[in-house]
């Protein structure tokens, strides 16, 4: 086995990390493992003035507050790093739509009012736009599942956006009897998120509406009916949540952890919850150093994963 291969199984087979980035210094991310309470730091080209606004196959994605400069994605593993053009708004979310070359990938993101969806391709000369595809409604998230880009609007519909020809929004999921989708605000910055959301593994899609102490509602995708049905069980599978970042991570229990829970990094609270799938605390664990994060305006904690750092070959771009 060679040393990288050798060093890519050793990091794709660590937990989820809390990235707890520094006021004080610009060059310092702090990845923190809730299971060994380790804290590593990794020194990165200078992001003051910038915000961290999606997390997407191991790289961060930031954005210049101003809005005056290109969007730029950093693997903090590899360091590898991608450019896209400033978009025309400010945004919220962002997700680069290659799993495999970065080169060629596109990228969807959200506007921070959520009422546009923006997306870009390498052979655009322009970001395109897109209003949401029914009245009285908004975008809530988007995630890149099996090679298609699925895009969340508020009434609990999945739409996948074509990336071929004029890449267009065409329905996909109905899910039944949805809870409907409220916004949150969040501390400090005073901006309004959905607390609607997907998530995926491998071979499942899901929807989640969720708030700390509430049940949560968990729509599992049928991909064959198209539609979305209520489940009560995670199985062998948890569900880490953060303001940026999630995901549906197989067999916690590794580390360490638990299965058929939730593990909720929240902007408002200090420690991290675990939480049953009825929204009841079985345990609580202290985020170390991300209490000084939240009293900034700018920076909050929010998980990496490991295991998605190698997804882009980033290597045939030397």
């Amino acid at each position: 086995m060679s040393a990288l291969a050798s060093e890519r199984d050793v990091i794709a087979s660590q937990p989820p990390l809390v990235v707890l980035p520094s006021i004080s210094v610009d060059k310092v991310l702090s990845l923190y493992n809730i299971f060994e309470e380790n804290t590593y730091q990794i020194e990165l080209p200078t992001f003051a003035s910038k915000d961290c606004c999606g997390l997407s196959s191991g790289y961060l994605v930031f954005q210049d507050r101003k809005g005056q400069v290109e969007l730029w994605l950093i693997n903090p593993i590899t360091r590898h790093e991608l450019n896209f053009p400033t978009p025309p708004t400010n945004i919220s979310h962002a997700t680069i739509t290659s799993p495999t070359t970065a080169s060629d990938s596109s990228i969807v993101a959200l506007s921070r009012d959520f009422v546009h969806l923006l997306f870009y391709r390498p052979s655009d000369d322009k970001w395109t736009i897109y209003k949401t595809p029914e009245p009285k409604c908004f975008y809530a998230d988007i995630i890149v599942f099996k090679g298609q880009v699925s895009v969340l609007t508020c009434n609990g519909k999945i739409w996948n956006l074509r990336l071929q020809f004029d890449a267009s929004l065409t329905l996909f999921v109905v899910c039944d009897n949805p809870v409907r989708c409220s916004t949150i605000l969040r501390r400090f910055s005073f901006q309004s998120r959905p607390n609607v959301f997907l998530v995926a593994s491998d071979d499942e899609l899901m929807m989640v509406n969720f708030r700390v102490f509430t049940r949560p509602k968990i729509f599992k995708v049928d991909l064959e009916t198209r539609k979305g049905v209520v489940t009560n069980s995670l199985g062998d599978k948890a569900l880490f949540i953060a303001d940026m970042s999630r995901a549906l991570i197989s067999n916690p229990t590794k580390w360490g952890g638990r299965s058929n829970c939730i593990y909720a990094l929240d902007y408002y609270l200090d420690p991290i919850y675990v939480l049953s799938l009825e929204g009841k605390i079985l345990q609580t664990l202290q985020d170390t150093g991300s209490s000084c994060c939240r009293k900034c305006t700018f920076y909050s904690s929010y998980w990496y994963f490991p295991d998605k750092c190698f997804q882009v070959d980033f290597l045939n771009e030397n």
